[in-house]
């Protein structure tokens, strides 16, 4: 009894409603033991012909034996069952089909769970960083600027301790930005275990911890890596329920066929609006979210619903967040990159020289800046291999290392930064450091705060002469050079707001410097503010840097309080992204997707692509096994041997060498569940769970297969299953002379995840997946790169 109602004591087959838990038969009054979901919904009366004893199908509706022996009376009511179907429903790709009501209960719990994320997030590193700072200058201010130093030290080597403490225990994936494994999901490939509940809690505390420590870095991708996964795992729970399927396999029961290809696009979408939401929140820009997933999924990737809602999350989430944050008795323009001053004219024509000139050099100097990254992360990389026996002791050693050397160069380096007066009016971002009271160390104001407010002091139209040329190049320095040395540091980190903070300060010397020395034009009026030149340097920094343009001015913009800035904003991008081009063909995101190896199809073939002489040489890269080719109807022994096949995920049906379609292994996999499972392998997987010992390599995937081998209960191996009920019966279909530049285009802007290479005759020739596309292109590319250097005699 659950409360006053009764639960028959029957084989587990019947769910509830909602979400599918697996409950007793219940009375017409019950509710779920787990999600209290109500129960009400009468199943029809099934055929005896199809009824199985102990199936769902059992029904009890005379109102006596159980519920008449409990004192109940009525009819006993049933959790329904889907409608049992005699083969598997296909969708278009990227399709999710899915009730309106769910996808905007996805959109809008993303939204609301994003602000309340961000809320916590903002508030607890408000609290770290002050802690930090507070203890620093109180102890400075007592002891003096050397054990001022020392505290400064200690409190960043602390909180790197916990940062790396909870990543290296819980969950080692947590320790980087997660932003190119997001790219990759987004783009269309298999995501694997990377979205869970452990990674977003441990992300978001190592983000917190992080930051607050003192690392060169922002929260950027860390927080749109957290909206994915948030957005994830609300689709997973409320979306699956809709996705189910029964199918009649001949068998007592039916096979329970979960539709993964509409969770996934369902999920796409919902993980698109959740990055928008964390952009949106770091920058108080809602539109700018939504360029920034716009440009990161690509035009290829984006549904055309994807649009609109994208625009109701991130305007709810960004309106929310306000709310939160001024019922914690605070404002979001505290935390986000944001200048008071807006001006009529914040520039003239004089001034467009200048910027061209900040947008050469910065646009080389952020590929530059990018090549030096690659190369340390590399050396790391390297360095952690050599030391293998002792990891992850050596990789957290030198994380916490990292943070006390960061820690002491920004406070050696602000010793050099000569005390300036305080005027009336002066920013409160403004840091005295080792200064007496009334004073300000204009170098100690850059680089010992966050990096949001070292931008937002850069940015000032009103503050002029607060930063000097010679204190901005201190700054310059000292922070590149750690910014690029904490590549490949295992710290969820994001580079928006650092590669800001760079080209906001070179933007900001040579603003300084040209309107002191030089004039272009004669009577075009008076130099732009220097916050104006640091705008412009912050948008040619970022874009060579990201590879983005549109969102880069959008931001910039919001945070410049002056969309009267855009022209030359957007100038500064062109002429910069141009010049990173030039100088290097990818971007720091593009080259860490392709070094952490995460699948990723570009939009546009790349020229290795005519390497490959037509479709028949692609079908052969993804070659298939012998034993994964299944025929429309296979035994059982049969699909067991092809479900052992742990490289495929799809698996082509034949009939007389004619494909009529693919089906993926967890249809195959539902089939063998429906047909009832053995003692004797899961005794053994119990067993090694009993044993307490870690299994052996190959072990537990061998048990796995194993048990599925041997699903068949009371239905011999040599049992036939109707594997044609479970395929697309509408199979992506290419000519094995088709070039293979064209494929290229059909997988990348088509939407196709498979297809199939056949004769002229129509026989079948080979398959051709995503993940084959992608690993066959950049084996070409290795190729290329060798011949590249290989230099002729």
């Amino acid at each position: 009894p659950f409360g006053s109602h009764i639960v028959r004591p029957t084989p587990p087959h019947h769910e509830c409603r909602r979400l599918g838990h697996v409950v007793g038969r219940v009375d017409r009054v019950s509710r779920c033991p787990r999600c209290r979901c109500t129960m009400y919904q009468r199943l029809p009366q099934v055929p005896s012909s199809r009824v199985v004893e102990g199936s769902p199908q059992t029904s009890d509706t005379s109102g006596s034996g159980f519920f008449a022996s409990c004192g109940v009376q009525g009819t006993p009511v049933r959790t329904p069952e889907p409608d049992t179907v005699e083969k598997v429903t296909t969708y278009e790709p990227w399709a999710h089909r899915l009730p309106g009501r769910v996808m905007w209960g996805v959109t809008l719990g993303t939204a609301v769970g994003m602000a309340i994320l961000n809320m916590m997030t903002i508030m607890c590193m408000r609290k770290l960083v002050r802690w930090k700072f507070h203890m620093m200058q109180s102890v400075t201010d007592e002891f003096g600027v050397v054990f001022g130093a020392m505290a400064l030290v200690f409190a960043a080597a602390s909180l790197a301790t916990c940062c790396m403490t909870l990543i290296f225990v819980f969950d080692p994936d947590a320790g980087s930005s997660g932003a190119p494994e997001n790219r990759g999901w987004l783009n269309g490939n298999n995501p694997g275990n990377f979205f869970t509940r452990r990674s977003l809690i441990i992300r978001g505390l190592a983000t917190i911890l992080g930051n607050a420590a003192g690392y060169p870095v922002g929260r950027e991708g860390p927080t749109v890596t957290m909206g994915s996964n948030l957005a994830f795992l609300l689709t997973d729970y409320l979306v699956r329920p809709y996705a189910r399927q029964m199918v009649n396999v001949n068998t007592s029961a039916p096979a329970r066929v979960v539709d993964e290809e509409r969770i996934a696009a369902a999920k796409r979408v919902a993980c698109s609006v959740g990055g928008a939401c964390g952009m949106a929140m770091i920058f108080d820009a809602p539109i700018g979210g939504i360029l920034y997933m716009f440009e990161e999924v690509s035009a290829v990737c984006w549904p055309m619903e994807l649009t609109f809602r994208a625009f109701t999350g991130t305007i709810f989430c960004a309106l929310l967040s306000k709310a939160l944050l001024n019922w914690c008795g605070t404002d979001i323009k505290a935390f986000v990159l944001y200048e008071w001053s807006p001006q009529r004219h914040p520039w003239n024509w004089g001034d467009l020289p200048v910027m061209i000139l900040i947008a050469c050099i910065l646009g080389p100097f952020s590929s530059i800046h990018t090549r030096v990254c690659l190369r340390v992360g590399s050396w790391r990389q390297s360095a952690m291999k050599s030391l293998s026996r002792c990891q992850p002791y050596a990789k957290v050693g030198e994380a916490i290392l990292y943070a006390a050397i960061c820690a002491t160069v920004c406070a050696l380096v602000a010793l050099r930064g000569r005390c300036e007066p305080l005027r009336p009016g002066d920013s409160g971002e403004l840091v005295r450091y080792n200064c007496p009271r009334g004073y300000y160390n204009p170098v100690a104001s850059l680089l010992l705060t966050t990096s949001e407010g070292a931008v937002n002091l850069l940015f000032s139209r009103r503050d002029e002469g607060v930063i000097h040329p010679v204190n901005a190049l201190l700054a310059l320095c000292a922070y590149t050079c750690l910014n690029i040395g904490l590549t490949g540091v295992p710290a969820p980190s994001g580079n928006f707001t650092g590669t800001m903070l760079i080209g906001g300060l070179v933007g900001r010397i040579i603003g300084s410097l040209a309107s002191s020395h030089v004039t272009f034009v004669p009577d075009a009026g008076g130099a732009a503010p220097h916050g104006v030149f640091a705008m412009v340097g912050s948008a040619a920094m970022l874009c060579g840097f990201k590879r983005m343009s549109l969102a880069v001015v959008w931001f910039v913009a919001v945070a410049s309080n002056d969309f009267n800035t855009v022209p030359p904003l957007m100038l500064s991008v062109v002429v910069s992204l141009i010049l990173a081009r030039f100088f290097k063909e990818r971007g720091y995101d593009e080259e860490q997707v392709l070094r952490r190896n995460v699948d990723f199809l570009d939009p546009e073939p790349p020229d290795v692509i005519d390497d490959a002489k037509d479709a028949l040489e692609l079908a052969c890269a993804c070659s298939v096994p012998e034993e994964a080719v299944l025929a429309p109807e296979a035994t059982v022994g049969a699909v067991a041997n092809a479900v052992r096949c742990k490289t495929i995920s799809d698996f082509p049906v034949l009939e007389d060498t004619i494909c009529i379609g693919f089906t993926t292994r967890g249809r195959l996999e539902a089939a063998l569940d429906a047909c009832g499972n053995t003692k004797g392998d899961a005794d053994s997987s119990r067993e090694l769970a009993r044993s307490g010992r870690r299994p052996v390599e190959g072990e537990m995937e061998r048990l796995i297969s194993d048990n599925l081998a041997n699903s068949i209960g009371h239905i011999g191996p040599s049992a036939m299953l109707p594997v044609r009920r479970l395929i697309d019966p509408a199979p992506f279909t290419i000519l094995e002379d088709m070039p293979a530049p064209r494929v290229y285009a059909l997988f990348s802007k088509g939407g196709v995840n498979i297809a199939c290479v056949v004769s002229d005759a129509g026989k079948f020739r080979g398959m051709i997946t995503r993940a084959g596309l992608i690993k066959y292109t950049r084996k070409l590319e290795e190729e290329e790169v060798t011949r590249s250097k290989v230099q002729p005699l």
